[in-house]
């Protein structure tokens, strides 16, 4: 059977989602994939809308979220986390979808990310290589190169 609503149990993050979403970007930017970001600036993003969920079984096994930069119609996927214990069961592909879909939503016509680690599975996802040029400048100006981050973008 099909489920009616693609989307299931993808939904904006809450107030009350902070700490499951905290718990789950921190394994990450203690590993240096994620940049790290402070419980102020988590919670600033929920709060604003930026973040999206993946809520199975009452918890919530991956989340991530939308910069828009309304000016130059583009927005970035950032903070992209999926559950080690849910990879590989299309959680991760369902939350893009979702993503994707809102950019869509807010008259965005490209996305762009950068990646330390998941370059290929974004690629398979229609993102391609592109250069830091690419980047809105508001966002290129806190890029920490050292990171050694690769830039990839989607036309909507």
């Amino acid at each position: 059977m099909v489920a009616s609503d693609v989307y299931q149990g993808t939904r904006k993050a809450t107030e009350s989602d902070f700490s499951r979403v905290r718990e789950l970007i921190q394994a990450s930017e203690a590993s240096e994939e994620l940049v790290r970001r402070s419980d102020e600036e988590l919670l600033e993003m929920i709060l604003l809308d930026c973040f999206a969920v993946v809520e199975r079984e009452g918890q919530i096994v991956a989340c991530a979220a939308l910069v828009s930069f309304l000016e130059e119609k583009c927005g970035e996927v950032a903070s992209f986390v999926v559950s080690s214990d849910c990879r590989r069961q299309g959680q991760g592909h369902k939350l893009l979808d979702y993503i994707e879909k809102k950019a869509s939503c807010l008259g965005l016509d490209k996305l762009f990310l950068l990646t330390t680690r998941a370059e290929d599975w974004f690629k398979r996802r229609g993102y391609f290589e592109c250069s830091i040029e690419s980047i809105p400048e508001k966002r290129r100006g806190k890029i920490n190169l050292s990171r050694g981050s690769k830039y990839h973008m989607k036309q909507l």
